[in-house]
């Protein structure tokens, strides 16, 4: 270029350009992506889900706008209403992002949330009527967003219980699905415990009715031909408070 004067001006627009570009990165710092906007969302989700939920997935994440520019610094937010996240479903977050206690902007988010947890489910294939032992069952770690509240969580609450129906291996176990086993049956001979306070006293019974642990039969006294209602305690042995 023939003219230094005209040279210097351009120079000096362009050194103006880079500093106030560099002055604006400076005081946008970082953008917050989809990526950065969805964490955001999930310890959100996380803060708020009930205590005995193990863990979470989140899907369809989105948010409006889909990006924002914040200074660098320690970012906050602050919610404009209380997150519903007892239950898994579509859920929708508005906040107001901070930092250094600066608003920059609101965002709103939304995904699904998903519940995982661990089931109990049959490690072979098992009859109806029978009796689950320990090689029965084993743990599982599942999305349970759909299952219900019935489920069995732990092995402990499966062994001992009798089933229903009967089950494929893989298959998911319910409290619906366990009874707990005939200790007595019509006809067996039992032993009546009778307790009042400290003192306890024994008599032989015959049962009248089928009856699970905890549940109530009616039992003959042999002694005294009275038919009482009995809690049944174990096999052979029920229970009536005087």
């Amino acid at each position: 270029m023939r003219n230094p004067r005209i040279l210097v001006i351009l120079l000096s627009l362009l050194f103006l350009c880079i500093i106030s570009q560099a002055a604006c990165g400076a005081e946008a710092g970082r953008i917050l992506a989809q990526g950065d906007l969805q964490q955001i969302f999930t310890e959100i989700i996380r803060a708020n889900i009930p205590d005995h939920i193990e863990d979470i997935r989140i899907s369809d994440f989105s948010s409006q706008p889909d990006t924002l520019s914040l200074a660098r610094g320690e970012i906050t937010y602050s919610l404009t209403d209380e997150p519903d996240c007892a239950s898994p479903g579509k859920k929708f977050i508005a906040a107001v992002l901070a930092v250094n206690n600066k608003e920059y902007g609101k965002v709103k988010m939304q995904g699904d949330l998903h519940f995982l947890g661990t089931v109990v489910i049959a490690s072979r294939p098992l009859p109806k009527n029978g009796i689950i032992n320990s090689d029965d069952v084993k743990t599982d770690f599942r999305d349970i967003s759909m299952l219900g509240g019935d489920l069995i969580r732990s092995p402990e609450q499966a062994l001992d219980k009798q089933t229903n129906k009967s089950l494929r291996t893989g298959d998911i176990l319910f409290g619906q699905l366990l009874n707990n086993p005939p200790l007595v049956k019509r006809g067996d001979r039992v032993t009546i415990l009778a307790k009042r306070g400290s003192v306890q006293v024994t008599v032989p019974g015959e049962v009248k009715n089928t009856g699970a642990r905890g549940e109530t039969v009616r039992v003959k006294n042999l002694m005294s031909h009275r038919v009482l209602d009995a809690r049944v305690v174990e096999e052979k042995l029920v229970e009536i408070d005087l």
